[in-house]
């Protein structure tokens, strides 16, 4: 698993005005990776809910933060994703910027991904 893989598609991934079915596949594979069991995209419409799907799947007791402020056209989104543990130290920790949800969510999987990633 290469950790420049999952940086170079989040470097892509960033700053989009949408997230493309061909993103979202090739990030599914990637992730897969990482996390055998990261689910196949069904390439439907809710793109958002099958990315928070994954974050479930994958990260099962994480913390999702995710906040946002509505502007036109484009909101301005930030997605977290955090280990839930009692103390404040975290070992890893999921960043995501975008105008759109699914962008910022998918980018802060990716950051999980090219953290745990062995190489």
């Amino acid at each position: 698993m290469s950790k420049s893989e999952i940086r170079g598609l989040k470097e892509r991934v960033q700053g989009a005005e949408a997230l493309t079915p061909g993103q979202f596949d090739q990030a599914a594979v990637l992730v897969r990776r990482v996390f055998p069991q990261m689910p196949e995209p069904n390439g439907g419409a809710d793109v958002i809910g099958q990315l928070l799907h994954s974050v479930d799947v994958c990260l099962p007791g994480w913390t999702i933060q995710l906040t946002g402020k509505a502007q036109e056209p484009d909101g301005h989104w930030r997605c977290s994703l955090r280990e839930t543990r009692g103390s404040d130290e975290v070992e890893v920790i999921g960043l995501g910027t975008g105008r759109v949800v699914e962008v910022a969510l998918l980018e802060a999987l990716l950051h999980v991904a090219e953290q745990k990633a062995l190489v």
